[in-house]
This record gives structure tokens, sequence and C-alpha cells, in this order.
């Protein structure tokens, strides 16, 4: 993955970011991994999915203990689908077009697992991310792991 791939990811109308150290842990491959990278532009830019990012790495708690992927060696991503690309502007988790981000999310290359935490975890958000999905810990975020 180009360093020019990643500071389009960043530089997208459909990324919004509640921590300018997101954009940083995005922007190095010393901090996240390609195949995060590749599954965000799949996401955000081929898809067109506009998402707010609530942690990544250098924001997240140290999570080392769960495995090689995890948000501590980079391939990890916590974020809410948007409604459109205005900071805050969530989409409910029980709204469709949740549900087809998640549908999204499942089908995309280099998809390790789904996490959801807090209002996501529903039956019907469930079903749309697919047999990778495991219920997260925290506040309301979609985890997206890649492999």
């Amino acid at each position: 993955m180009s360093q020019e791939a990643r500071d389009q990811l960043v530089a997208s109308a459909n990324t919004v970011f509640q921590d300018d150290s997101q954009r940083a842990d995005l922007k190095s491959p010393a901090l996240t991994q390609t195949d995060l990278i590749a599954l965000l532009i799949d996401l955000c830019e081929t898809k067109e999915h506009a998402v707010e990012f609530t942690a990544i790495k250098s924001d997240h708690h140290d999570d080392r203990n769960l495995g090689e992927h995890c948000h501590y060696n980079g391939w990890c991503a916590d974020l809410w689908p948007l409604a459109s690309t205005t900071a805050g502007d969530y989409l409910d988790a029980g709204d469709p077009r949740f549900q087809a981000f998640l549908r999204d999310v499942a089908a995309a290359p280099h998809l390790y697992q789904i996490g959801l935490a807090g209002s996501a975890w529903t039956e019907d958000n469930v079903a749309a991310a697919g047999d990778s999905v495991f219920q997260d810990d925290g506040g309301d975020h979609v985890h997206v792991g890649a492999q």
C-alpha cells in the first residue's frame, strides 16, 4: 500500500476523525497494517461509506493480549458509520443503512473480524455482520479488524 493511498484515505471526505492521532496512525506504515488500509479504502472510497473513527492505535488501550490481530499491532480500527460526511451525524444502529454498511464490511477483502459494541449489538446487526462478528466491550462502536 503506497503512502499516496494512505494519504488519500485520510484526506477523503468520507473519513472523519475524533482525534488527530487517528490520522497519523493511518498515515504511518509503522503504526497500521497495509491490509487495514486496504479494507478501509474499500469501505470509504470504493463503497463510499462515510465513517467517524473513534479509536485506531494511539488512542486505543493496549490490547496485545488478544493476539496478533489487535489495535496494538495496527490491524484494527473502531468507528461508527455516518449518515453524511458531517462529524457526529451518526447512523442509528437500527437504520437499514447500518446493516448495509455491516454487510459491506463482512464482504470486504482483508476482513478478519467485526466487533459490535453498545447499541450496535442487535439481532439485525449481528445477522448483517456475518460469521466473524463478536460482541465487543466499551461504548458504541464497530470494531473492524483486518488480516
